[in-house]
């Protein structure tokens, strides 16, 4: 006897009330109390699937499905490739996927704006978060810049002449004359220490520590003064003649007069002091 051959509508009908009575035998019993994460690790569990078979069969990463068992937004690619997941891992394991998406999305404020910061390439390897390393980074930046600073004032020109000792410099190499045509002054550095140059108004020129080997050209001009914590810190140069020192060793000097200052005709040095 031959079985009738059914049409096409009752094979599709038997599908579906295979399908439902499969999804009716695999839907998770889950508290309504439970968070969402917690949601999904227990429907897993109850269905006896690990976090690689799930991940094998939707095509994603086990350690987003874990951030997402975890709740923890910061592992997870962004908000849209997030919730693409959510979904995804919610209809395999046969959670109402809105339900689990809306309820995810409240308790971890993935609609904030400021989560788009958080976005990678699904590619990319998860880590963890070290926000030390920024601030650490930024300390030592700032370091490195002090210290360039610092650097970069030590090692300025280590001769330093006054405008018009310029000027009265350039004339003489321009002429090709091997005369000075006029007094050049040099205050020499013999010792780190402090000195400060001041015009016939009082204007500051110069006003800096100089380090042993630095010369100082000032205006010869009358009415320059020359002031330092430390006279015996610099040696005096009258057209390349030693004029001694500026001043006693150890004692400051207050205004010696540039122009009432000449050669002594000596030829000997001090010696720096350490």
């Amino acid at each position: 006897m031959l079985q009738p051959t059914p049409n096409s509508s009752q094979a599709e009908s038997e599908a579906t009330e295979v399908r439902q009575r499969v999804d009716a035998v695999r839907e998770p019993e889950l508290d309504p109390a439970w968070r969402a994460g917690r949601k999904l690790a227990e429907a897993r569990q109850q269905l006896g699937l690990s976090i690689d078979q799930v991940a094998e069969r939707i095509r994603v990463r086990r350690e987003f499905l874990e951030a997402l068992e975890q709740m923890n937004v910061k592992l997870l690619p962004g908000r849209a490739y997030a919730l693409a997941f959510l979904r995804s891992y919610a209809r395999e394991l046969g959670i109402d996927e809105k339900a689990i998406v809306d309820q995810f999305q409240d308790e971890c404020a993935l609609t904030r704006e400021d989560t788009q910061a958080q976005i990678r390439h699904p590619t990319s390897k998860p880590r963890r978060e070290r926000p030390w390393l920024i601030a650490a980074a930024a300390v030592l930046c700032a370091a490195a810049f002090v210290g360039w600073r610092a650097l970069t004032q030590d090692q300025e020109p280590r001769v330093v002449e006054a405008p018009a000792a310029r000027i009265e410099q350039a004339h003489r190499e321009a002429a090709g004359s091997t005369v000075p045509t006029a007094r050049v002054i040099e205050i020499r550095a013999l010792a780190e220490g402090w000195l400060e140059a001041r015009g016939p108004d009082g204007t500051v020129f110069l006003s800096r520590t100089l380090q042993p080997g630095d010369v100082y050209r000032p205006d010869p001009s009358p009415g320059w003064t020359l002031h330092a914590r430390d006279g015996g810190a610099f040696e005096i140069y009258i057209n390349g003649q030693s004029a001694g020192l500026l001043g006693a060793a150890s004692m400051p000097v207050l205004g010696r007069a540039i122009d009432e200052i000449e050669a002594t005709g000596s030829a000997s040095v001090a010696p720096p002091r350490s």
